[in-house]
């Protein structure tokens, strides 16, 4: 019997030849190259970084055994000069075909660290800077999650899930697997082993779950985020950080109160004297709040001068007086200069591109790196003189791009029902045309999120067919204050439609759309609001929901985070108590008036929002006579991961709409 992947992608064979050669095509996408965790020197003279690349093998034939499609997907360690001029080009520093993760330089900056795979088992490896191959650290049974090396590099400090015990096996193999519902989760404890290997040392007691740490700059303490267990919901709503002695894991104190709060990244100041949090001052996921720890006294504050900031990342300062951090500030990256005691606030204004992955400091703390992008640029390795605030990218991982037909973009502005101005990118297609051209709407995820001006594949692909992309930024997204975050609250759905259809009017108004060639689709929370949309409106040629809640009530019982404190916040309650406050949000409540051809798609492993939405969905369209198609990618998570997906599943979407919209490209 034929592989099910193998059927499907006969089914549309004749989708995977667009008709014309205009890039980015799906394939290009697919092929796309993505870096991440940039780690500058200790001398800030180099960055080191991930790169994933993939690339289709043209002479690939189908076989049931391959189930990548004649892909080929890598991950290597690259090292890339800061100053490409004197120092050389980016290099490869890793070969092997175990992937390596996250790397971190050693203090003196002779070595990077990085975990990956030792004879089956995951360790922490060390490369010589010099030359050499890189060598793992023998950890006995533990397999390393998060690590970090000691202040005098001597040590690691790592997180594990100790084994399972003879009795634990046991117990398994004689209930078949059987398990208690949230109870299936193992804890992770922090241990450290000498940098050479050896016996572990377990630091943490008790059952509690080590989320989170970082090694103090003298050595005696860390400071630890825990959780009930390693369950993901547990680890976002009930972070515990505390402080603890290096010696014997016995606590010094504990940081902040006991309430639900989310908590994002930590650092200890450079002297020691402090921690500092990211953390929700108020709401659920915006990260509006700059909390300072004195670790040998009883002062906590919050150095963010408002809680309409959207953190995404910080640094101390050398001499432990003030934090730079980065903010999202609608549609661009802000940095600020915050005193930790005395002193005002420093706004060092708007950024030339858009920062992504935190800020990763060098040891005097002269520069940062981190990952950045534009409309037309792909996010790269990047970094920030703080003296001069000059930017330089250190390496361009897709140059590609520059041979591609690219999107103009513009911001664009409206008032609502309500008179709240809103904003959107649009990705005006590069393809002419007499009159308006056709509009595709693409609402970003979350709803905690927000459209930036950075680089969108999905955006510049579809503007290559013909349409231009409307990606606006309605109510409950980050990066224009706590009210505007806080507006859809109880009233989701309602809020997300007023803003993005008085959007679609303006552009309509404006001549920037035709309003005759009008399609829409997202994912995730996007995928939510296209299923919203249909069930309200026939203005849409046709409507593609990807990986979308659809079923509110389904999504609180089945997702891995959306239920408890998150709900409560979102919806004001729960299904069982508050039932019409979930009734009211449900896209299913709608469905019996679709009329709007609708493609779903979903991956089968989606923890976030389960597969049995697409499901739900694809029958309730089925069932009230609305053409439909239901698309399945095993495997695939809640952001797909394989580059035969995303090709077939960019080339379905884009036929989609060109079946039912006229005018536009395949």
């Amino acid at each position: 019997m034929p592989h099910p992947l193998l059927s499907l992608l006969a089914s549309l064979a004749p989708l995977l030849a667009p008709a014309d050669e205009t890039k980015p095509r799906a394939i290009d996408l697919a092929a796309m190259s993505g870096a991440s965790a940039p780690r500058i020197s200790p001398d800030g003279s180099k960055v080191a970084y991930v790169l994933t690349t993939r690339a289709f093998d043209e002479s690939a034939k189908p076989s049931e055994k391959d189930t990548d499609g004649g892909w080929k997907t890598e991950r290597q360690l690259w090292i890339a000069p800061v100053a490409p001029a004197m120092n050389g080009e980016p290099r490869q520093l890793t070969f092997g075909s175990e992937a390596p993760g996250t790397p971190a330089w050693s203090h003196d900056g002779t070595r990077i660290a990085f975990a990956g795979k030792a004879e089956g088992k995951r360790r922490i490896h060390v490369l010589p800077i010099g030359g050499g191959e890189a060598q793992p650290v023998d950890t006995g049974d533990l397999e390393p999650g998060a690590f970090e090396w000691s202040p005098d590099d001597r040590s690691f400090a790592f997180t594990a899930s100790p084994p399972r015990t003879e009795e634990e096996k046991a117990e398994a193999w004689r209930s078949g697997g059987a398990h208690e519902f949230e109870e299936q989760w193992r804890p992770a404890h922090l241990y450290v082993v000498p940098a050479e290997g050896g016996k572990p040392r377990r630091l943490t007691p008790g059952d509690e779950h080590v989320a989170g740490f970082h090694w103090s700059p003298d050595g005696e303490r860390f400071v630890l985020v825990t959780s009930r267990s390693s369950d993901l919901y547990e680890e976002m709503v009930h972070p515990t950080p505390a402080v603890v002695r290096a010696s014997d894991g016995s606590v010094v104190k504990t940081l902040g109160g006991k309430d639900p709060r989310i908590l994002g990244r930590f650092e200890w100041s450079p002297d020691g004297r402090f921690v500092a949090f990211e953390a929700a001052d108020g709401g659920l996921s915006l990260l509006n709040g700059l909390f300072v720890h004195e670790v040998d006294g009883e002062r906590s504050w919050n150095v963010a001068p408002s809680r309409d900031l959207t953190l995404d990342g910080f640094v101390w300062s050398a001499d432990s007086r003030s934090i730079v951090a980065h903010v999202l500030d609608r549609t661009k990256s802000r940095l600020l200069r915050l005193p930790v005691g005395e002193g005002s606030v420093e706004d060092w204004g708007v950024l030339d591109r858009v920062v992504s992955s935190g800020l990763d400091p060098d040891r005097a703390r002269r520069a940062v790196a981190f990952l950045s992008s534009t409309t037309a640029e792909p996010y790269d390795p990047t970094v920030l003189d703080l003296g001069t605030r000059k930017m330089a990218v250190v390496a361009r991982t897709n140059p590609q791009v520059a041979e591609w037909s690219l999107a103009k973009t513009e911001l664009v502005r409206w008032k609502n029902a309500e008179g709240v101005e809103i904003e959107g990118v649009l990705f005006v297609t590069p393809q002419g045309g007499a009159g308006p051209p056709p509009l595709m709407v693409l609402p970003h995820g979350g709803p905690d999120a927000v459209t930036s001006e950075s680089f969108s594949s999905w955006a510049h692909f579809f503007a290559a067919r013909g349409f231009s992309v409307f990606r606006p930024n309605y109510r409950g997204g980050f990066g224009y204050g706590f009210d505007f975050y806080a507006a859809n609250r109880g009233r989701l759905g309602e809020i997300e439609e007023m803003d993005i259809e008085s959007g679609v009017d303006h552009l309509v108004a404006t001549k920037k759309a035709d309003p005759a060639r009008l399609v829409y689709g997202g994912w995730s929370w996007g995928g939510y609001l296209a299923a919203w949309t249909i069930g309200r409106t026939e203005r849409y040629r046709a409507a593609v929901v990807g990986a979308g809640v659809v079923d509110t009530v389904m999504q609180y019982a089945l997702s891995d985070i959306n239920h408890g404190v998150t709900a409560a916040w979102e919806f004001l309650g729960d299904p069982y108590r508050q039932f019409d406050a979930f009734d009211r949000a449900n896209p299913l409540r709608g469905l019996a008036r679709a009329r709007t051809p609708t493609l779903v798609i979903h991956g089968t492993n989606d923890d976030r929002v389960p597969f049995p939405h697409g499901v739900t969905l694809y029958r309730a369209l089925r069932d009230v006579g609305c053409e439909t198609r239901f698309l399945v990618y095993p495997r695939e998570p809640h952001g797909f991961q394989e580059p035969a997906h995303v090709r077939h599943m960019l080339e379905a979407w884009v036929e989609w709409y060109a079946t039912h919209c006229p005018g536009v490209d395949r």
